[in-house]
């Protein structure tokens, strides 16, 4: 599953509200996340995401979690999504933005470091 842990401290609240929609055109892919969406206990944030590769359509539902150690950006588990270049590349993309937004953060366990660089 990928997947990108962020270590350190953050609120859930200011993390939420520092995210933006993503937008990435190349050629004729689409990479762009939407609306996000913070569950009741403050805990998860789902953002819904979009990739078109070769004209081939995945919507899907990042998550950004929080836990001990930071916060976690990977697949929302309850979906069966292809793990395509384009949702590897969001997630990663949603990660870096967080990290800009929170200096706080640092990266630590992945699986996807080949698309923070």
């Amino acid at each position: 599953m990928p997947h990108v842990v962020l270590t350190g401290s953050v609120p859930m609240e200011e993390l939420f509200r520092s995210l933006r929609p993503i937008m990435i055109r190349k050629d004729r892919d689409i990479l762009r996340t939407n609306d996000a969406f913070m569950n009741a206990g403050k805990t998860s944030i789902l953002i819904e995401s979009l990739a078109v590769e070769a004209g081939v359509k995945t919507s899907f539902l990042a998550l950004v979690s929080s836990r001990d150690d930071g916060v976690v950006v990977r697949l929302y588990p309850k979906l069966e999504v292809e793990k395509t270049e384009g949702v590897k590349r969001i997630l990663a993309e949603q990660a870096k933005q967080i990290l800009t937004s929170s200096p706080g953060l640092s990266i630590g366990e992945t699986n996807l470091s080949s698309y923070l660089e």
